[in-house]
This record gives C-alpha cells, structure tokens and sequence, in this order.
C-alpha cells in the first residue's frame, strides 16, 4: 500500500547553534495561534512586514481566543527538554495521575523521578497538599532557613510569634520577618493558572487526510506573509535597515519552522500509518526516535512538535497523542490499556479478574506487562481493583 507524503528527506542535516539559530528556535515553539498573533503585532511596526491572516485565523484573532498550554502539554515540555536521565514509564505515570490541583497524593516508590518532576516550573506541581506545595516551592527557590521556620514553627508563624522564632533559632528579627515574607509568596495553589476542565479554542497547524488509501499532510495556512520591498532605497538610514533584516529573518525562520515541522509529522505518521489508515492502535513511538529519524536534537524535536495539533476527520488532536511509550516487556501502553479495558468490561461479574491474572489473560493478545505495571494501568483507567468490583456487582 502506497503512503504518499508531502515532504521525504533527502539531505542530513547537522545541528550547529549559532546566535541567530537560537532566536530561529524561538519560532519552532509556536504553534499556529502564537505565530498568527505574533505575526499580527510584528506588522504594525515593521514596514517591510505584510501579514494577512486567512479566514480562520482573522476569526480568532479578531476575537481575542488565546491557545494556553495545559499544565501536562508544559510538564511534557520540560521533561523532553530536561539534561537528566529519568525513568519515562514513571515519568508519565506522575504527570497523567496529578489532579485538578496538580497534586501527587499517591504512594510512589521512585523517588528521583518524583523530585525531577517536582523541580518543574510552576514549583510546587506534583506535591502531596498545598502544604507540601509551599515546602517545594521554598527548596527550589533555595530558601532554606524559610523552608526551616515552616517545618519546625507552625503554630508561631499562626499566631505572628515572630520574637520565640529568633529566639530559638538564635536568628534576628529581621531575618525572621524576611522568611515569613518568602513564604507568604508562595501560592499554596501554583496550578491554577493552568485550565483542565475549560479547554480553549484550538488551531489545528496540520491536517490529514486519507485519499484512496493514501496519507497526505496538509499544512493549515495562517495567511499571506511577504516582504514588502517597494519602500526599499540605497540611502536606507541605520534604523530602516534594521527593519528591512528583522523582517527577512522573521520570513525565514517561518519557512523553517514550516519545513521542521512537516519533516518530523511525515516521519510520525509514517509509524502510525495504521492507526489512521486502519484505526489500528498506535504503535509505540518515542520522542527520540523521530529526532534520530530526523537527524535533530532531541529539544529541538520537542520544541517543533510540543503544543502543536492536527485535525483528522473533524477532531483536533494534539501531536503528543501519537507518541506511545512501551512497557519493560515491549508492549504498547495503549494497547495494554484499551486490552485492560476490555478484558475488566467482559469478565465474570461473579468471579472478577485480579491483576495477575490480567497479566496471563493479556499473552493471549501477545501483551506483556509485570503485575505492578496492570495495577498502575488500571488505576489510569479509574478501575478498581478485583474485591471492590466485586462489592459493587452485587450492588449493581
């Protein structure tokens, strides 16, 4: 069967950061909202600029619709742009439990990963409480001696004790009054920026489209952009010439940012061909091999294809969705997951399966996952566990 995509590549690129490389990267963070809006402000003050949105993107813009990243689309950005080694599997599993508030109140084994994505911006995400949250945030702002008098003088700091905490600490007045002031601006809520129930407006940046069994990448037009050369003349002063260049380079980085990121979805949906050819589930795919397939950094991959979306027969997705990490045994997550799923909806309600047995019930689908893997996976899915099932049928 013929996958016919836009874009193949046929060169290797290598990645050298220059200066103006780096302001190029600023561009391939925006999706097609960001760059719209930007666009618009640009072309007011720069005269060789000329922006004209399409018609879906004027519609948004006149309308005042701002894309905001969720708190996961922000935490997955960091966590792929980070410099340690982490536990992806446990990585995920923190960010996709945390609440509405975005707290981690469960029992979690892997501390490391726990305290990386603790250091995450907003500081305080992942905490147990909103308590916890003001302790994370007084130790990643290095405020130790605030971190100190929160942990040891609660009921002073309650009832404005400031004279027994210098005392006990042996500290001045004014430095206890400075570290009541630091924990004051904490937020015992550092989330709630962050929408998770009201999902904004989005713009999708690339369409698919299934044509005679053939997968074609379409682009999403944000309008016309051009380089306006009439006011061009030699005796062009300083500050002219600034403008003429600004522009150019903005016109370029565009053309860039484009080409990216059609480069890195032809190689996506080169692997999930399946899944939209035949609806099949996606298989598993990292961040890491589309920058190897691509031959770019693997922060630079997550800049181009982090907050990004696609529509695909009506439905906006975002990219991130087509990314499915695997299991120790080699299994998709989303296969085990939608096979958990089923085998828990078709079980004996008088005798419902336990994890272990989910586990010997999934080789028949020639999926393989540890016991702790299914109990984590079903908690996921908000299934309990095999007696409080069993409570609940006989209710039912």
């Amino acid at each position: 069967m013929k996958n016919n995509l836009q874009l193949h590549q046929t060169y290797k690129q290598s990645l050298i950061l220059s200066k103006s490389m780096k302001n190029h990267l600023e561009f391939l963070k925006m999706n097609n909202h960001e760059l719209s809006s930007f666009l618009k402000e640009v072309s007011l003050t720069n005269p060789f600029l000329e922006y004209t949105p399409s018609t879906d993107i004027s519609l948004y813009l006149n309308e005042g619709i701002e894309s905001k990243k969720s708190l996961k689309d922000e935490l997955y950005f960091q966590l792929h742009t980070c410099n340690q080694d982490y536990n992806q599997k446990n990585a995920e599993y923190i960010i996709e439990s945390l609440d509405e508030n975005g707290f981690f109140n469960q029992d979690f084994d892997d501390i490391d990963t726990l305290s990386l994505i603790q250091s995450f911006e907003p500081y305080g995400v992942a905490a147990k409480n909103s308590l916890d949250s003001i302790f994370i945030q007084l130790k990643q702002k290095q405020q130790f001696l605030a971190l100190q008098i929160m942990k040891e003088f609660e009921k002073e700091i309650i009832h404005n004790d400031l004279d027994t905490i210098s005392k006990e600490l042996k500290i001045s007045f004014d430095q206890v009054y400075e570290c009541i002031h630091q924990i004051q601006q904490c937020s015992p809520f550092p989330c709630a920026n962050y929408s998770v129930d009201i999902q904004p407006q989005i713009i999708p940046d690339l369409e698919i489209i299934i044509e005679e069994n053939e997968i074609h990448i379409h682009p999403k037009e944000i309008g016309n952009i051009y380089l306006e050369e009439t006011s061009l003349s030699r005796n062009m002063n300083k500050e002219v010439k600034r403008y003429f260049q600004e522009a150019k380079f903005y016109i370029d980085s565009i053309h860039k940012r484009n080409k990216t990121l059609l480069l890195m979805m032809n190689e996506l949906v080169k692997i999930q061909e399946g899944f939209f050819l035949y609806h099949d589930q996606l298989n598993p795919c990292t961040l890491n091999e589309i920058a190897l397939l691509t031959n770019y950094s693997k922060s630079t991959t997550s800049r181009t294809l982090s907050n990004k979306y696609f529509l695909f027969q009506d439905t906006i997705y975002p990219i991130y969705s087509l990314f499915t990490s695997k299991t120790k045994e080699g299994s998709s997550k989303d296969s085990i997951l939608n096979a958990i799923q089923y085998l828990i909806e078709t079980e004996d309600k008088n005798s419902p399966l336990e994890d272990e047995q989910i586990v010997e019930r999934l080789k028949e689908f020639e999926l393989y996952a540890a016991r702790r893997t299914i109990s984590k996976y079903r908690n996921q899915l908000n299934i309990k566990n095999s007696r409080q099932r069993k409570k609940d049928y006989k209710k039912g």
